[in-house]
């Protein structure tokens, strides 16, 4: 079972997404021909991941939740070697906020859409609705963002995020009582994911564009 909310309400987690070696050996490698055809997803290659610990049935999850951990930590290294002057605090916040407004217009549409449907069950419907009501009330108190304007707060913030999408999306689809809506809250969820990638992928091309400071001192 997912793990839930606090009683069906949504929570914007402050924790960071915690994950650890994997308990399982690799399989041995045989010949360097047969691993290559194995293909194992970075996911597999770490480990347990949030997801996984916490059952969340979309299959591309923990691959997705790899690439946000992985993009987000590279902004570690950008605190020290650009300008103090430079915004990077405000070009994450831009980009959080970003997400978060198109996050919070796919979820509209979707639970409208939803609505005039016959094949999905007034459970996922108010399901659906009561998220948007969430994520509208969180809108009105300015996402909760952090209050230092820094890579790393926003680091964590997407991380959150993260969580807060897929436990979420993974909790309706278990109230899904049909293979067709289950496809659609998957397909819903990581819609949204590819947004959130995209976003941050964005963020690191700008703070990389920022010329790193110069030692002027002899």
């Amino acid at each position: 079972m997912v793990q839930r909310l606090g009683g069906g309400s949504v929570l914007w987690f402050v924790t960071v997404v915690a994950m650890s070696t994997s308990s399982k050996p690799l399989q041995s490698a045989g010949h360097a021909n047969h691993m290559g055809s194995l293909k194992p997803s970075a996911s597999s290659l770490v480990g347990d991941t949030m997801s996984s610990t916490n059952d969340v049935p979309f299959d591309w999850s923990s691959d997705y939740e790899m690439a946000v951990v992985y993009i987000t930590s590279a902004w570690t290294e950008f605190g020290d070697v650009r300008s103090p002057d430079a915004p990077l605090g405000i070009i994450a916040e831009n980009g959080f906020l970003n997400y978060c407004v198109r996050f919070k217009t796919k979820l509209a549409a979707w639970a409208k859409s939803l609505q005039d449907r016959p094949d999905v069950s007034e459970t996922v419907k108010k399901a659906v609705s009561s998220w948007y009501r969430a994520i509208d009330t969180l809108s009105q108190d300015n996402w909760n963002l952090p209050a230092a304007l820094t890579l790393e707060s926003f680091r964590k913030q997407f991380m959150t995020a993260y969580k807060h999408l897929v436990l979420n999306g993974a909790e309706i689809y278990e109230k899904s009582d049909s293979e067709i809506v289950k496809r659609d809250v998957d397909g819903f969820t990581r819609d949204v994911a590819d947004t959130m990638i995209g976003i941050l992928k964005g963020i690191s091309k700008q703070v990389r564009s920022i010329p790193e400071k110069r030692d002027t001192e002899y």
